[in-house]
């Protein structure tokens, strides 16, 4: 009885091993290693009715406005339901994203995200948080300023107490290097007293 349960286990070691080796040489894997596949050549079927044209179109489609813009495109690359993220964004956030959103999609098998922040993208994130410094520094400044920087162009949105704390709030952003152009959007409240 022991011996019957040995020889099935090794008809079906033989039976698999065979298998393997017929996929590894079969025309469609020798294919996919040629072009690059991160699959090892192993031809994998990650959903039968879902082919790698129709998987990159749902991942792109997916990424599209949420991750992907004009000025940070995604390229996309489906070997096998492996996919293959590529190209810059403008935050670690939407990096994280973009892989949640590939992974969404029916049939993915793997997801390999190179997608890097730009390095504008961390420019402005310095710029934003030297304007935060240096507005922290005065006397006039609120919580309720809020700062946001896209190439040297740096915009103030919130609240302060009077116009002279408004004009001064430009005026210290201005002076911090890097910034190009100020748009003071901030507003002043009818009642002081509330602010602080």
């Amino acid at each position: 009885m022991l011996k019957a349960a040995y020889l099935r286990i090794a008809a079906l070691l033989f039976l698999t091993t065979g298998v393997l080796a017929a996929g590894s040489m079969s025309g469609s894997a020798a294919a996919a290693t040629q072009q690059g596949c991160p699959v090892g050549g192993y031809a994998i079927v990650a959903c039968p009715v879902t082919n790698d044209a129709v998987i990159r179109a749902a991942v792109a489609t997916r990424l599209a406005g949420s991750v992907s813009s004009a000025c940070c495109v995604v390229d996309v690359q489906v070997c096998n339901g492996a996919v293959t993220l590529r190209g810059q964004v403008d935050s670690i956030g939407r990096i994280d994203l973009a892989t949640i959103l590939a992974w969404s999609v029916r049939g993915v098998a793997c997801v390999s995200n190179q997608l890097t922040v730009s390095p504008a993208s961390t420019s402005d994130m310095a710029l934003v948080v030297g304007v935060k410094n240096a507005l922290g520094r005065q006397v006039f400044v609120s919580r309720q300023i809020r700062v946001q920087a896209s190439d040297g162009v740096v915009q103030l949105t919130g609240a302060v107490a009077t116009d002279y704390d408004r004009e001064q709030a430009g005026l210290v952003a201005a002076s911090v290097e890097g910034v190009a152009t100020v748009y003071n959007n901030l507003s002043v409240l009818d009642d002081p007293g509330g602010l602080f």
